[in-house]
């Protein structure tokens, strides 16, 4: 009975997770690397200094304010790349759909999750 409970908790947090991956309505290619989906669930292992880091590159990128910049576009390409390992340019390539998509689970992620 355990044994199950345990099972059906593992799916149940699954099941949770599942909202940071991203399936894109149109794949990409930068640089001979192509994607269709994107896996964001590396934003639960952030730490402070990788927001201090994604902060001040978004600042010197020349990112505006200091106010909700976890609501920008620019962010969310910045959070992607750290946690998914692409490089930021390949975000930059993404549909105008998917990349909102994207901005939107980041700010899930920072704003209504927590």
């Amino acid at each position: 009975m355990e044994k199950e409970k345990k099972a059906a908790e593992a799916v149940q947090a699954d099941l949770a997770q599942e909202w940071m991956k991203l399936k894109l309505k149109t794949p990409v290619e930068y640089q001979g690397i192509k994607v269709d989906h994107l896996d964001l669930s590396g934003m639960e292992d952030l730490t402070g200094r990788d927001l201090n880091s994604v902060y001040d590159l978004y600042a010197n990128m020349g990112g505006s304010g200091i106010i909700m910049q976890e609501a920008t576009l620019l962010f969310a390409q910045l959070i992607a790349s750290k946690v998914t390992g692409f490089p930021l340019e390949l975000f930059y390539v993404l549909r105008a759909g998917d990349s909102v998509k994207l901005k939107n689970r980041v700010y899930r992620f920072f704003f209504l999750e927590g």
